[in-house]
């Protein structure tokens, strides 16, 4: 085609992008769906890089069907929005949001007026989307769809840049609490002790000493025994909870899909097994979240304890913590993890606990010493407050593991899986992006030579 041609096909698209049907089409479709969420933007961290264009193309489809075809497309389309927003706050990867589709079973939504709310604006908000189509049909139609389109990037653009300082970036480097502290199954073993390590369900970092060192103050009572040094820091990570425990357990990024093939793996805790240790896993809630059950022994784990076979084995886990996550309760799951290193004290063990209960939405703590809420709170903001009064329990029930007279020589570690999954600016302000917390109680008694 000559230059001539093309200047004179572009002549003629000149007057469809200005007229009024085209902007019209823009404005109710590459303005309106989003409207809402612009105006929370200031107050709540939405992360939504296709939403926007998912609506023109909703529409452009629309105009091509029956009217009551788009009071079923457009809120399709918003929970598809809201899914996006989701997978950005709790650091799914695509892959890995997708997967998780069929674990909703397991989970109760309906416990959380947050999530209902939410939910339901979303799906109004795609109602109204397709009532205001549907009265502009006839305008609607044969518009150019090209200023939507440049209307709704622009508007994912906005977002972004203003969502940029709360968006994960990808780590600039591998690191784990295990790898910082040089910590291997040959140094573990070589030294005699055991090891537990928790793994803290949305410990991200908080920024302010003084709201790091309520968490740190909590383990007082194992230092004051004499027997252990205190370490901590921060580390990069990548992924949801799963990405964390390939992270720590495993030594790489990943998640879970990487560990559902092969009949075993090279990991830590299977490296403890091979130097002769007894490598033990409890989590509260169900063995088939994330397909735990499958590929914890696969990456060495001997011993696995979820909900299901805790519940049936001990009277002790009737009562329920938690909201829509609805498990155990980290207490008594702590007990029984004190337990278990009590029991056979000449057995060297490697013991991974992963809590629950600080899962948002999580449930508040009642009467608790930090006052949340109150205008005597130690934490100003409500939520950041309360999630680390949940985060102390767990920390007062490893200190209270660490000094016990009886426990064998036990290196401890506590580490975040990944930062804190909050909506609010408010909140999230409170902690260092992209950054997990991890702490060591590092034993520092001698070993009995075994014979």
């Amino acid at each position: 085609m000559g230059s001539q041609a093309i200047a004179a096909r572009a002549a003629r698209s000149i007057p469809s992008l200005l007229n009024a049907r085209a902007w019209r089409f823009a404005l109710i479709l590459g303005v309106a769906p989003n409207l809402a969420m612009l105006l929370v933007l200031p107050f709540y961290v939405a992360a939504r890089p296709l939403s926007p264009l998912l609506y023109v193309f909703a529409g452009a489809l629309a105009l091509r069907t029956r009217p009551a075809l788009a009071y079923f497309l457009f809120p399709l389309v918003a929970v598809v929005d809201l899914s996006f927003v989701a997978m950005a706050v709790f650091h799914l990867p695509f892959g890995t949001a997708i997967q998780s589709m069929r674990y909703m079973a397991s989970l109760d939504l309906t416990s959380s007026a947050f999530y209902v709310v939410v939910l339901g604006f979303f799906v109004a908000n795609g109602l109204a989307i397709a009532a205001v189509v549907n009265r502009n049909r006839q305008a609607l139609q044969g518009a150019m769809v090209l200023p939507a389109i440049l209307v709704a990037i622009g508007v994912a653009s906005f977002e972004r840049q203003i969502n940029r300082p709360f968006l994960k970036q990808p780590a600039q480097s591998f690191e784990s609490a295990l790898t910082i502290n040089g910590v291997t199954s040959a140094a573990v073993a070589d030294g005699g002790r055991n090891m537990l390590f928790v793994m803290v369900e949305g410990l991200g970092a908080l920024s302010d000493p003084a709201h790091a060192a309520i968490l740190s103050q909590r383990l007082q009572p194992a230092l004051d025994t004499g027997r252990y040094a205190l370490s901590s820091g921060l580390s990069n990570f990548e992924g949801s909870t799963t990405g964390a425990e390939s992270r720590e357990l495993c030594g790489k990024w990943g998640d879970h899909r990487d560990y559902l093939d092969q009949v075993a793996y090279d990991c830590f805790p299977a490296a403890m097994a091979d130097r002769g240790y007894r490598t033990i896993s409890y989590h509260g809630f169900s063995q088939q979240m994330f397909e735990r059950e499958t590929w914890y022994p696969r990456i060495g784990f001997q011993e696995t304890h979820f909900l299901e076979s805790l519940v049936a084995a001990d009277d002790r886990f009737r009562r329920r913590c938690g909201s829509v996550f609805a498990g155990l309760c980290d207490k008594d799951v702590a007990d029984a993890v004190h337990d278990r290193l009590l029991k056979q004290p000449t057995e060297r063990k490697f013991l991974y606990w992963l809590t629950l209960n600080s899962h948002i939405p999580y449930v508040r703590k009642q009467g608790g010493d930090l006052k949340c809420g109150s205008d005597a709170a130690t934490i100003k903001n409500t939520q950041v407050c309360e999630l680390t009064e949940l985060w102390a329990d767990v920390f007062d029930s490893v200190a209270t593991i660490a000094k016990d007279p009886t426990l064998p020589p036990t290196d401890i570690f506590i580490v975040g899986d990944h930062t804190t999954p909050l909506w609010s600016r408010a909140a999230a302000g409170h902690f260092t992006p992209h950054k997990v917390q991890w702490y060591l109680l590092r034993d520092n008694r001698d070993v009995p030579v075994r014979g």
